[in-house]
Parts: C-alpha cells; sequence; structure tokens
C-alpha cells in the first residue's frame, strides 16, 4: 500500500486554483468559438447569443473561485498539512489526478488538438 499523500494545505489549495485557472482558459476558447461559429452561420439568433453569454458568466465565476482558493492558500498555516489520497480517488480523470497530486503539467503535443476522446 502507498503511503498517504500528506501535503501543505497551501499547495494543495494552490494546484485546485492553477487547475480552476486552467478552465477559465477553456471557458475562454469555448467564447471564441461560438463567436466563429456565430459568424459562420450568418445569421446570428439574439437568443441564443444571449444564452451563449452564459459561458462568459462561467469564466468570470471560475476566475472569480481561482483568486478565491490562491487566497486561502496565501492565507493557510504552513504547518497544517491534509492527506489528499481519498480527495484523488474521487477524481475521474488520470490527469486531472495527476496534475493535483503532484503539479505537474500534463504534457500535450503544441500542435494536437483536444479531442472529445482524448
Amino acid at each position: 500500500m502507498s503511503e498517504p499523500a500528506a501535503r501543505p494545505l497551501a499547495e494543495s489549495l494552490d494546484l485546485v486554483a492553477r487547475e480552476v485557472t486552467d478552465l477559465v482558459t477553456v471557458g475562454d476558447q469555448l467564447q471564441d468559438l461560438i463567436s466563429r461559429l456565430a459568424v459562420a452561420a450568418g445569421r446570428v439568433d439574439p437568443a441564443a447569443m444571449m444564452e451563449a453569454q452564459a459561458v462568459d458568466l462561467l469564466s468570470q465565476r471560475l476566475s472569480g473561485l481561482a483568486n478565491f482558493l490562491r487566497a486561502l492558500a496565501d492565507a493557510a498555516p504552513a504547518d497544517v498539512a491534509a492527506d489528499i489520497d481519498k480527495a484523488l480517488r474521487v477524481l475521474t480523470l488520470t490527469e486531472q489526478a495527476q496534475r493535483l497530486s503532484t503539479g505537474a503539467p500534463e504534457a500535450a503535443d503544441a500542435d494536437d488538438p483536444m479531442t472529445f476522446w482524448d
């Protein structure tokens, strides 16, 4: 059996903040995609565009959450640690668990686009 993955709480909170910041980037990419699709469609449905604004709100809320987590990380006592092993096991994406356990960025080829089956 492996040793528990105890780490400083501030470090874990910072890793989660980084993960959320990555999601902000995904939200921004979705906004760009929606804009390109709307232009390509030629006719913009105002109701659909209003609903698409939810992606912008998503990015803003995630950005706020990342900032909140960073502030908590900064405020966390240096001598407080947590065993994150159980928390890591509930994650369904291996790469996400890896990033949150080690902080190592996922290796990806910049020329290789992310697809739904990745």
